[in-house]
């Protein structure tokens, strides 16, 4: 071949072209799977930030959560000590009866009544039924000392009627409720007695 006896276009061409062959071959060969490698771990680093910014949400609300649960077991504790203990539990209902007395109204009648759950299954309901005679104001100290007890009581039901032979006299049927926690063996019983 007689590189003087071609053209100046051919003579370029036969330069160019070896090294566009090259650069073919090298890019086929070493920079589009680098390209392709590149893409494919960008994609995957991508996914991985998301991961990690998953995680590291669940690990805050983790910490809050678990200073959530922390607060709301004090809270428990101290509505656990509320609640009398099922041996306590006549006791607080007879405390109702003597600051009764101590206020000086007179208990006519003193009906304990049976246990039963409360509709959350985590706590009986332990009623009892205080039939009372007394003056207005007497009533309503005693009304207010039995919100000074440092357990729960409730009054579910009070019907007041004036006296019969002395209208400043008040007769009054009440409902004590007090509560009590139910022992674990029991409440699984009354899960199986639901079902």
């Amino acid at each position: 071949m007689d590189w003087e006896g071609l053209s100046k276009s051919k003579r370029i061409l036969l330069m160019i072209l070896p090294c566009l062959v090259l650069f073919v071959l090298f890019s086929s060969v070493y920079l589009l799977p680098a390209v392709e490698t590149i893409n494919r771990l960008n994609s995957e680093k991508k996914s991985l930030k998301e991961e990690i910014d998953k995680a590291n949400m669940i690990v805050n609300k983790y910490e809050d959560l678990k200073a959530l649960n922390e607060q709301l077991q004090k809270k428990m504790e101290f509505l656990k000590t509320l609640l009398p203990k099922e041996a306590e539990v006549s006791d607080v209902l007879k405390k109702v009866s003597e600051i009764g007395l101590q206020k000086g109204l007179v208990v006519t009648s003193w009906k304990p009544k049976e246990k039963i759950p409360h509709s959350s299954n985590e706590v009986y309901e332990i009623p009892v039924e205080v039939s009372m005679r007394g003056k207005y104001h007497t009533f309503g100290t005693f009304f207010a000392d039995i919100t000074k007890i440092e357990r729960i009581i409730n009054i579910k039901k009070m019907e007041i009627k004036k006296g019969e032979k002395d209208p400043t006299m008040l007769n009054a049927n009440l409902t004590a409720v007090t509560y009590s926690l139910i022992p674990e063996e029991e409440k699984k019983k009354i899960q199986q007695k639901k079902k």
